[in-house]
Order: structure tokens, then C-alpha cells, then sequence
């Protein structure tokens, strides 16, 4: 139940496809698309992808599969056709900025706050606009049981 409405949503954010951008999927966890990128490269991140052409995309059922159970083997929608990447070894320099918690639960959670935030964006839009929409018809109310007679003062106030 939770899986196929994670995966309407993704679906729904994606227009319809099944596969996100790293954009696309940089708004649902929280991890830029350039950090996504490096960890890419170095083996590291937990989400399997696929190249087409220059561009690298993602599964909508391989993140919901990350999310929901941090499982890491892609899909058979989409199948990773990477060579293995030949290995340089090069100094261990330490990293300047704290490792980011990539676990699954972590990026869930991340994702749940990004709904919450979403949602409750939207009702207070939508409380807004109904407080508006009263307003609104409470005005027009007024105006038709008084309507304005045009009084004038000699000051030249109403």
C-alpha cells in the first residue's frame, strides 16, 4: 500500500515517467545533484542509476525500494550497464566537510519532511484563500443591503 502510493507520488512528480533526474530526486531526499554526483563516482551512493548518453537518471521503483526498504539492487525496469571503473590509487585526503548520513532511513525521513512541509504549505494556501473567499462574499453581502447614497460633506469627507 505505502509502495504504490510512494510510487504514485514519484510518478506524479515526474510527470507521468518512471524515471527522475537527479534534480528531480534531489528535491524528494535532500542531497544536491552535484553531491549525488561525486558519490556516484567514488561507488558511494546507495541508489542505483543508469546512464543514458551524458545524463544519469533513476528508477522511480529503485527509489522507492531505497526508501522504503534501503534496498540497493536496481530494478527490472532499469538495469545498470556501468564497466567496472578502473581503480587509481590516489592520497587519502581528508574530507573538509562531515560525511552525510546516506541511510536509507535517513533520506525517508528527509522525504517525509519534504511532503509535510509541502502539505502544510498548501493548507495554509487553501485556508487563505477560503478566508479570502469569505471576505470576499461577506463584501459584496455589505454592499448590496447598503448600497453607497453618495453622501458628501462640505469639508469634503465621507
Amino acid at each position: 500500500m505505502v509502495n504504490q502510493q510512494l510510487i504514485d507520488y514519484l510518478r506524479e512528480k515526474t510527470k507521468g515517467k518512471l524515471l527522475m533526474s537527479p534534480d528531480q530526486l534531489a528535491e524528494e531526499i535532500g542531497i544536491p545533484a552535484k553531491q549525488q554526483s561525486k558519490l556516484r563516482k567514488e561507488g558511494r551512493f546507495p541508489i542505483p542509476f543508469k546512464n543514458i548518453g551524458r545524463l544519469v537518471y533513476y528508477s522511480i521503483y529503485d527509489v522507492a525500494n531505497f526508501l522504503l526498504n534501503g534496498e540497493r539492487t536496481p530494478s527490472k525496469e532499469v538495469s545498470q550497464e556501468a564497466p567496472a571503473p578502473i581503480v587509481i590509487q590516489k592520497k587519502v585526503v581528508k574530507p573538509k566537510v562531515p560525511v552525510q548520513d546516506l541511510s536509507h532511513i535517513f533520506m525517508l525521513r528527509a522525504f517525509a519532511q519534504s511532503l509535510e512541509d509541502r502539505a502544510t504549505a498548501m493548507l495554509s494556501l487553501a485556508e487563505n484563500l477560503k478566508d479570502y473567499a469569505n471576505k470576499k462574499e461577506m463584501t459584496v453581502d455589505f454592499r448590496t443591503k447598503f448600497p453607497a447614497k453618495g453622501l458628501k460633506s462640505t469639508d469634503g469627507k465621507l
